[in-house]
């Protein structure tokens, strides 16, 4: 993050994979929907690390003319991601949140990261841009909007109306442009 404003697009570019495995989302997905569906309370983060990691999610991915991370149910993904047999990464997103929150209290004399200012909150985030717990919270908060809904996130596809994906069981071709010319050929 910088001091210019960054589009979507640009900062997705930006966005690196951490250690959190594809197969490691996959199994806690369907947890998560089903938490996500009912707003059943948490399961592994507390209240506050839940509005903490939150309001993270909404500065990554925010609600401003489109719906963005918090209406996708992003942190019950988390959540369910950091559950189960996947509860090592846990201590280490707490010590960054706790991290976080210290700043947040030298900065501007805050106990928590989502009490401040939309402002204050992404000062604070330029600040841990390139600490592992920033990127973990930015493949967690992508993930949960973008994933396939029944995976726990992307709550009424939210992130596929994001980027403006149409999700059709069967597309029938031509597929595009380039299978225009295979067609006529009658291959």
């Amino acid at each position: 993050m910088s001091d210019t404003t960054l589009s979507r697009r640009a900062f997705l570019a930006r966005t690196s994979i951490i250690a959190l495995s594809v197969p490691m989302i996959l199994s806690a997905s369907t947890q998560a929907r089903a938490a996500q569906a009912q707003r059943a309370e948490f399961t592994t983060l507390s209240a506050e690390e839940a509005a903490e990691f939150a309001a993270i999610a909404a500065r990554i991915i925010p609600s401003d003319d489109t719906p963005g991370a918090t209406e996708a149910g992003a942190v019950y993904f988390m959540d369910t991601v950091l559950s189960g047999s996947h509860k090592d990464y846990l201590p280490r997103m707490q010590e960054g949140l706790i991290g976080l929150q210290a700043l947040a209290q030298s900065r501007y004399s805050s106990l928590t990261y989502h009490t401040l200012s939309t402002q204050q909150q992404d000062l604070l985030l330029a600040e841990i841009e390139d600490e592992e717990f920033f990127r973990s919270m930015r493949f967690m908060t992508i993930a949960g909007t973008f994933t396939l809904p029944e995976y726990g996130g992307n709550r009424n596809e939210i992130g596929w109306k994001l980027m403006g994906f149409e999700d059709r069981h069967m597309w029938m071709s031509p597929y595009g442009f380039y299978d225009a010319d295979y067609a006529a050929k009658g291959e």
